[in-house]
């Protein structure tokens, strides 16, 4: 029986041509626009040679700069006191990439108009310097010295707007692929296929791997496709092949889940896909799909709740470096939302069954 259900199922969403168009060209647009809107503001991370930055302390009684400037060194930051002169003929004469005004509540960061890449890497390590706190790097009189604590700063090798782009869109996409389900989900309706199920007895498990195992292979199919597509056109990198492809799969399995659970708490379509498209489009703010999390303001507490955050993060990072940390938590978050909406999913079918019976 589940094999008709899948086959039948199949039927249906190719059926509705219109929603499989919008999963195969929605992310090739979408990429193409933002890698080229984005492509200066990428350019900007790209690695530089260690620069020389100035600083001054005003109204502040500082006893030590040690662990400022031994996190700058870590970060290819060499800082050089001027306490005389003004700022801007300082830097000029000197020819320094920016110039930070430290006082009593807050500090300033000046930037060279020469330096753009060098000033946007001094304005980032300073943002992270001061999540730790000003005391941590600039100690007051009469205070113990408090060490930077300097594996705080992390940094990523350079990756331009077309990879970053081209990663990140095909997981948002992978995270809205519920509109394959439109074709399925809508004739359910129209045809009274549901009432159909209860009377053949059809359990509801088997009615959730009916839906869920077609939408997912759909889903995975264009987005393979896609991802050709995108290789081809931009040239895009993505690092270890397999693993990415499988973090993705994961992700797409676990979409699914999240869209038929809020199909079975909901029984309507177009509350499913309003509830899932707003809720992917929060966890893509806090996850980098807009703002790109190198440069993201948003705090690390709301961006690690995200788990497309962790994906696109995954992703992106085996691309640069080979490598990522967060190869696991993108995994662990993939199969718990998976686990918990698919249980929940079918508990609800269940009940409203149950209901209808």
């Amino acid at each position: 029986m589940i094999r008709y259900l899948i086959k039948n199922n199949f039927k249906l969403m190719f059926r509705n041509t219109w929603s499989i168009s919008v999963m195969l060209l929605g992310p090739i647009l979408v990429i193409a626009i933002l890698s080229s809107a984005f492509a200066e503001l990428m350019k900007s991370y790209e690695s530089v040679d260690d620069f020389s930055v100035g600083y001054r302390v005003e109204d502040v009684d500082v006893k030590t700069l040690e662990s400022l400037k031994t996190a700058g060194e870590e970060a290819g930051i060499v800082f050089a006191e001027y306490p005389q002169g003004e700022i801007q003929d300082v830097m000029e004469k000197n020819e320094l990439a920016g110039f930070i005004s430290f006082s009593k509540d807050e500090y300033m960061v000046y930037k060279s108009e020469d330096y753009g890449a060098e000033g946007n890497i001094l304005e980032y390590f300073m943002g992270k310097v001061m999540t730790a706190g000003i005391d941590a790097a600039l100690p007051l009189q009469g205070q113990e010295d408090i060490v930077l604590p300097v594996e705080q700063l992390e940094y990523m090798p350079a990756i331009d707007s077309v990879d970053y782009y081209g990663i990140i869109y095909i997981v948002y996409f992978c995270w809205c692929g519920i509109i394959c389900a439109t074709g399925v989900l809508s004739n359910e309706k129209k045809y009274g296929i549901v009432r159909r199920f209860q009377v053949s007895n059809v359990s509801e498990l088997k009615n959730f791997f009916g839906k869920a195992i077609p939408i997912v292979l759909t889903v995975s199919g264009g987005m393979a496709i896609v991802t050709g597509i995108t290789v081809l056109l931009y040239d895009i990198h993505w690092g270890t092949p397999l693993l990415s492809a499988g973090i993705v799969f994961l992700m797409i399995v676990a979409a699914t889940a999240l869209g038929m659970m809020l199909y079975n708490l909901s029984d309507s379509l177009v509350i499913t896909i309003i509830l899932q498209f707003t809720i992917v489009w929060f966890l893509g703010f806090f996850g980098g799909s807009f703002e790109t999390y190198m440069f993201s303001t948003i705090p690390d507490k709301l961006k690690h709740m995200s788990p497309i955050y962790h994906g696109n993060r995954a992703l992106v990072e085996l691309s640069c470096m080979g490598e990522s940390s967060y190869v696991t938590s993108a995994v662990l978050y993939s199969l718990a939302i998976t686990a918990v909406c698919s249980v929940v999913a079918i508990l609800a079918g269940y009940i409203r069954k149950r209901g209808k019976a």
